[in-house]
């Protein structure tokens, strides 16, 4: 759904689901209780109908062959054909979806404005990179082996086709991701659940929009100031003029064993100038300028080119929602309350510690920060020989708490570390929430002084989901960034459409996950955030692209320019990155690893993105035999070849229910970002531990 400059007098609710889990059966309930309904499949076969430019290009995409006799799509035929081929999937969903979407909005303007509320039941919510731009976003689900019995009685279909239609879909844990409700359609009665949540949301939906909606804030310079700016900036030519304004405002508390160590805080205000001429960039950045600065910096950058004066249009000024909300902003907190927070983390620890292990707690460090910063974006850029020329905006709050518990025996000190941080406010520290981060980090301390060294070695790893998707982001992520691509500094650079992992691994970078770390409404050059495959079913789809290097490659943008702030050129980073769930059970991969090693936590690490070799710490793993983990190691490390892995991967677990967070350094820029993945089986990584080595197991 594309933004737009006025909404409906009543809730939208986006419902999805994955195919016969039975989002249409709740939605008939839906109506039942008065709210209206726009269904995607229907306004599908309007896009398709006989005579419609929609059925002319697909019947150019497919042959005539897709055709029935009576003139009308063969939509089985269809199916067949696209739930088979991820390419024609692709290029079926590029004709249709964005004409559904015009249907969609010419509906909603259609109903009267006493509307209880409107239902927007569509299947590829999350994969068209619009559950968020809803007031409330549910999706149903439905055990898998019902699912697969449904589509045989409804379909006719085989279970293998079935479940080829269920895996083409995004998964249920990443569905569950975005969803504020998830329906379990199981055969139980969701009457009951349906009206709590529908009178819920009737009472809040207009809180809930205008936080994710969010009004245009004050901005430093008018958007005609802005034209201004990129009329001096492109005076002289070029191919695209960007002006980045940005305030920030930041706060940070450090306590260590009891005293408070640090309290700062500081506020920020830039611009930065970029003018593109070929594969020329010339850059500035400016502290607190003036708009007469602003014009001379411009003059200045553009003074060495040779072309005429463009005559940049004026801005059109573009809303993008937000994936993540904010009750409270951080900024708007009283420093004593912040105080207090950071207390309570280091007496909380203490008395934790004390009912675990009297006297073994020596030392707790605890560290909290917040920073909210707002970006305006300024562009003009020539498309086939047309110039346009856009303003955008973003408002993006951080805040993080960290703990590190450092326990000692008397003959050695071993440290536990937690960290909770998302893109919310301060209402990300409830008590649950906060106890939860310290009472890991204080087990983890205590249960490393019982640990044993951990063996040397080859050996099967079992990476627990709990483990974060550390081993994704470092070894792969990386080398999926299109900058190294190109420059042959990664191990997939030229292998678009070949196979790079085993059948069966998915990997996808997400900017509109609901808070999470890497979550905005829009990169640092403007363009909203998307949910990327990289590596669909084993095949290399696509790189993540910032404007620069989408057009070498000769495709589109994907929202990951990213810079750490007005003083640097946005470069392709990564958001929140995962490896998408399979079909196996979690407990049944452990149980049957042999021999190996288990790990839940893993800390930092080293690779080398051109061969994918890298090398990473184990913060809590166990020694596994006959699929029982026996005790817990120490001083353990993870070392092999991130592309051999992902070939390698045979079991892929069902579940994807953590993302570690963290702030990802390249080029000497830091942004923030997170990663994730299912519990997966690593048949053979090399294991470094300071015990006697063991017989490797190949």
């Amino acid at each position: 759904m594309l933004p737009s400059p006025t909404f409906p007098p009543f809730p939208l609710l986006g419902l999805s689901g994955g195919i016969a889990a039975g989002k249409s059966y709740v939605a008939r309930l839906l109506v039942d209780l008065g709210w209206a309904l726009i269904d995607a499949d229907t306004l599908a076969r309007e896009v398709v109908a006989p005579g419609s430019p929609g059925l002319t290009e697909v019947v150019a995409l497919f042959g005539p062959d897709c055709l029935r006799p009576d003139g009308t799509l063969d939509r089985p035929w269809v199916a067949a054909r696209v739930f088979s081929n991820p390419e024609d999937r692709a290029r079926l969903n590029a004709i249709v979806h964005p004409r559904i979407e015009v249907l969609r909005e010419a509906c909603l303007r259609a109903l009267p404005p006493t509307t209880p509320g409107a239902v927007l039941d569509a299947a590829l919510w999350i994969e068209r990179s619009r559950a968020h731009h809803c007031d409330a976003f549910w999706t149903v689900d439905a055990p898998e082996a019902l699912r697969v019995a449904r589509l045989g009685t409804r379909d006719g279909l085989s279970p293998e086709a079935a479940q080829a239609r269920i895996q083409a879909q995004a998964s249920a844990p990443e569905r569950a991701l975005h969803a504020d409700l998830v329906l379990e359609n199981d055969g139980r009665d969701l009457r009951e659940t349906l009206a709590a949540a529908a009178a819920d949301l009737l009472a809040h939906w207009r809180i809930r929009r205008a936080r994710t909606w969010r009004p245009e804030m004050p901005a430093p310079f008018t958007a005609e100031d802005l034209q201004q700016v990129l009329s001096a900036l492109l005076s002289r030519g070029g191919d695209c003029g960007e002006a980045f304004v940005e305030r920030r405002r930041a706060h940070a508390l450090g306590m260590d064993d009891g005293r408070m160590d640090d309290v700062l805080a500081t506020a920020t205000f830039g611009v930065s100038l970029r003018l593109v001429v070929g594969d020329t960039t010339r850059f500035a950045d400016l502290i607190s300028p003036s708009l007469a600065e602003l014009l001379e910096s411009a003059e200045t950058l553009a003074a060495a080119g040779q072309g005429t004066p463009v005559a940049v249009p004026s801005l059109q000024v573009r809303t993008h929602p937000t994936p993540s909300p904010v009750e409270r902003d951080p900024g708007q907190v009283p420093l004593p309350e912040k105080v207090a927070l950071v207390r309570r983390a280091e007496a909380e620890a203490r008395t934790y510690a004390e009912t675990l292990r009297p006297g073994a707690l020596k030392q707790v460090s605890v560290g909290y920060g917040d920073s909210t910063q707002r970006v305006w974006i300024a562009t003009a850029e020539s498309t086939a020989g047309t110039w346009a020329g856009r303003l955008t905006e973003d408002h993006r709050t951080q805040v993080v708490l960290r703990l590190n518990a450092t326990a000692g025996d008397g003959t050695q000190l071993q440290t536990g570390y937690q960290a909770l941080g998302e893109t919310r406010g301060f209402e990300l520290f409830t008590d649950e929430a906060v106890n939860h981060t310290v009472h890991e980090a204080v087990r983890l301390a205590l249960q490393a002084l019982d640990a044993q060294p951990a063996p040397a070695g080859t050996f099967p790893v079992v990476l627990s989901s709990s483990a974060g998707g550390t081993m994704i982001h470092e070894a792969c992520g990386h080398g999926l960034e299109a900058d190294l691509a190109l420059a042959g500094m990664s191990a997939f650079a030229g292998k678009l459409g070949q196979q790079v992992a085993a059948e069966g691994v998915t990997i996808i970078d997400d900017g509109t996950l609901p808070h999470k770390r890497g979550s905005q409404a829009i990169d640092d050059e403007g363009h909203p955030v998307s949910r990327v495959v990289l590596i669909e079913n084993g095949i290399l789809k696509a790189y993540l692209q910032s404007r620069k290097t989408s057009l070498k490659m000769g495709t589109e943008p994907t929202g990951n320019g990213r810079r750490e702030s007005y003083r640097h050129l946005p470069i392709p980073r990564m958001r929140n990155t995962f490896l998408a769930p399979g079909t196996e059970d979690p407990e049944a991969i452990l149980k049957d690893l042999d021999r190996g090693l288990l790990v839940k936590r893993m800390g930092g690490g080293q690779v080398d993105t051109v061969t994918g070799n890298f090398v990473f710490q184990v913060t809590e793993g166990y020694w596994v035999e006959r699929g029982v983990a026996l005790h817990p190691v120490k001083n353990a490390t993870l070392s092999g070849c991130g592309p051999d892995v992902l070939k390698q991967l045979t079991r892929i677990g069902n579940d994807l229910d953590h993302f570690d967070i963290g702030t990802c350094g390249k080029d000497g820029q830091g942004v923030p970002v997170s990663d994730g993945q299912p519990t997966i089986l690593c048949p053979a990584l090399v294991v470094g531990g300071t015990a006697e080595a063991l017989p490797s197991v190949l």
